[in-house]
């Protein structure tokens, strides 16, 4: 069971970890075209599911609740032998109160702890369900929490290990001598509306003399029409790739992301960034009223900051996310800042675990699945 495009992506490299050890194995899966890539029966396409913030989700509890039911009764129909979940924490942390006990379960990327109030580690250490771990101190909470937890490691660290080739894919996107900017605004509809329009504004205001050249790596195709009408009001020249963020990563001399899995992807290849994060401002006072510890931010939101325990990578929230604000970034980063930050990135890709982590994590999987001792679903 996964949800949005990034979990579609995580599922799809556990899947292939999986069949390399158990080709045999038959799995059926809620996601999108890569766990299908992988080798997955995909019987419900998730990657539009994704929301951002309490208020968005809170709008659309009838679509929630509606599609929550509709899982829970295909668990039921196709009674598996094993649950595995992977990330998409408001949908999945459902399925875990409802199914705990009844079948073995692993969730791989469980629901974030960092900074947050409330017993969300003490819930799943109160579950039958082997949670997967991709970041050290959420393994760490988990523990002491007296959860089921394994420390795997974040499948960045693996996604960075086959770099591409930089000066080919520069010659391939005509940026030999000019400043490649890659534009990463996210794979939600949210997203992309509210982070790319400043980007691109950002963009509009560097000097002609920088001959900066942008691209921007479409997370799904459904995501399409959001950028192109976005580009359209602007008038900012973007080249528009399908898929191919690592690539863009690699090509590019600096990048503006979304927070999330792809500002990890980027510092474990050691891309220089600049990471943007906007929610409504309802959402943002709900966060820091009632969810939020106190504290909580003061290495910086983005992971990679996080991890390092200091604002290292410069990151703009809310009311900074401004075209101006960014193009101050972006300046800064290309005018020197690009060098010591690579340092930086070097030490979070150390933090985050040596290659393998799908390998690790189908290896934990495949444990749950042999242990079982006949748990039906009742």
């Amino acid at each position: 069971m996964a949800g949005e495009v990034s979990g579609d992506h995580q599922g799809g490299g556990l899947i292939k970890a999986l069949r390399e050890v158990r080709p045999e194995a038959t799995v059926l899966a809620v996601g999108g075209p890569d766990m299908a890539a992988a080798g997955a029966d995909v019987l419900i396409d998730s990657t539009r599911w994704g929301v951002i913030g309490y208020v968005e989700a809170y709008v659309r509890f009838p679509v929630f609740g509606a599609r929550f039911w509709r899982l829970a009764r295909l668990v039921r129909q196709t009674r598996p032998d094993l649950l595995l979940l992977i990330d998409f924490p408001g949908m999945n942390r459902e399925l875990v109160r409802t199914f705990s006990g009844r079948l073995p379960i692993v969730y791989f990327v469980p629901p974030q702890t960092y900074g947050r109030r409330g017993y969300s580690a003490a819930r799943m250490a109160g579950a039958a369900v082997r949670l997967l771990a991709v970041l050290p101190f959420e393994a760490d909470a988990y523990r002491r929490a007296g959860a089921d937890v394994v420390y795997v490691g974040h499948p960045a660290v693996d996604a960075s290990a086959g770099a591409p080739c930089r000066a080919a894919l520069r010659r391939e996107w005509g940026a030999d001598g000019g400043t490649l900017l890659g534009l990463l605004p996210g794979s939600r509809a949210q997203e992309v509306r509210s982070l790319l329009p400043p980007m691109l504004e950002a963009v509009r205001a560097l000097p002609a003399a920088r001959r900066v050249r942008c691209i921007l790596p479409l997370a799904s195709a459904h995501l399409r029409p959001f950028v192109e009408a976005a580009l359209a009001r602007t008038g900012v020249p973007v080249r528009i790739v399908e898929g191919r963020a690592l690539d863009v990563m690699a090509a590019s001399d600096a990048i503006v992301v979304a927070s999330g899995t792809a500002a990890v992807q980027a510092a474990c290849a050691g891309v220089p960034m600049v990471v943007v994060y906007r929610v409504s401002r309802l959402t943002e006072w709900i966060a820091r009223r009632f969810v939020l510890t106190p504290g909580a931010g003061a290495a910086g939101w983005s992971v990679p900051n996080i991890v390092l325990g200091r604002p290292a990578v410069p990151e703009l929230v809310q009311a900074e996310v401004t075209g101006p604000r960014i193009r101050d970034e972006i300046v800064r980063l290309l005018d020197g800042g690009a060098a010591a930050l690579r340092d930086d990135l070097l030490e979070v890709r150390r933090r985050l675990g040596p290659p393998g982590v799908m390998a690790r994590a189908a290896v934990e999987v495949l444990r749950v699945l042999d242990r079982r001792g006949g748990a039906a679903i009742r």
